[in-house]
């Protein structure tokens, strides 16, 4: 399971606003600016949007490598509560995962 590992990890480190930013202006899809605009309208603290759009697409990359919906949230920042935690996995399956 270490592609589960390394996307738990990357996931944890994201969220905690410690990726490499971009210096690009990030250009989002409909699905990506969709999830964005639940998160934001769920009250979910989103402080770089790029890293969030990441966050969300990893948690479709653990859901695929066999990792469940828990994991996935349990891998998100203990600041964030378990009902942020949902939303933010419930919107990237919503959004962000193909079918």
């Amino acid at each position: 399971m270490k592609t589960t590992v390394g996307t738990v990890f990357t996931l944890a480190m994201l969220v905690l606003g410690t990726g490499v930013a971009d210096a690009d202006p990030p250009s989002f899809n409909s699905d990506e600016q969709a999830y964005l605009r639940e998160l934001h309208n769920d009250n979910i603290p989103v402080s770089d949007d790029q890293a969030t759009v990441t966050v969300g697409h990893d948690v479709c990359n653990l859901l695929a490598a066999g990792g469940t919906k828990e994991m996935a949230m349990n891998a998100l920042p203990s600041n964030l509560d378990m009902a942020q935690r949902r939303t933010i996995v419930d919107a990237s399956v919503t959004y962000l995962c193909p079918m």
